[in-house]
């Protein structure tokens, strides 16, 4: 049962505070956080829960790297936001 462990709490380093093993799990559009192995690997068997549940593919897209950091998304945010103004004005 892939709810087995969703009440189980661990603290975020992402967050900086206590999350549910659920949120982990469902992180990344239904799929893994990509740091649950890391986060997880001494609480419960991760690596058995992930090939119980997920496709070899699911994880792997899981667990992949974003494909552009904070700072880059930010920057295309503000772009964006100066495109959008300087068409209203």
């Amino acid at each position: 049962m892939i709810e087995e462990y969703d009440d189980l709490l661990i603290r975020c380093p992402m967050l900086g505070g206590e999350v549910p093993f659920r949120y982990c799990r469902t992180l990344n559009e239904e799929l893994p956080c990509r740091k649950i192995i890391i986060c997880w690997e001494f609480r419960i068997e991760i690596g058995k829960f992930l090939t119980e549940h997920y496709s070899f593919d699911q994880i792997q897209k899981a667990l992949a790297p974003p494909s552009k950091t904070r700072l880059e998304t930010i920057l295309e945010l503000v772009e964006k936001a100066k495109k959008i103004k300087e068409e209203r004005e």
